[in-house]
């Protein structure tokens, strides 16, 4: 029997850019560490420089965030003020989510949803209010 080594690079996430709207979308059972959310940083302010565009997060189930990713990332998105459209189908995944919402009162847009068509409509919604106001 063969043993196949894992890939040497493996991102626990995935972005692109669409339509005016950052599609992110972590690997089912990632940890997120700091420096996985340091190249995310990084990767969303290269995608939009304007720091405007609405992130729609896909968060599956088992994914986990460390406590310095989460602050860092809190810290970043207060300061960048991007809407955050937190999708996922997970029942522990959404309960983290609304906890998130509760205790840390983001300063940006922060909705959860159950279904991605909702989550995608309410970024798509932040995008064109963004263009409307001219901000």
């Amino acid at each position: 029997m063969l043993s196949w080594e894992k890939r040497a690079f493996r991102s626990p996430f995935e972005l692109w850019k669409d339509d005016g709207i950052l599609h992110l979308v972590l690997s089912p059972g990632a940890t997120m560490r700091t420096r996985d959310m340091k190249e995310l940083i990084r990767l969303i302010s290269a995608l939009d420089p304007t720091r405007r565009s609405p992130v729609l997060l896909e968060y599956p189930a088992g994914v986990v965030v460390q406590e310095e990713a989460r602050q860092l990332l809190r810290r970043m998105c207060g300061a960048q003020g991007h809407p955050v459209a937190f999708f996922t189908t997970d029942l522990q995944a959404r309960l983290q989510g609304v906890l998130f919402k509760q205790v840390h009162q983001p300063a940006f847009p922060f909705r959860v949803f159950g279904w991605r068509e909702e989550a995608y409509r309410w970024a798509r919604e932040r995008r064109q209010l963004t263009e409307l106001l001219g901000q």
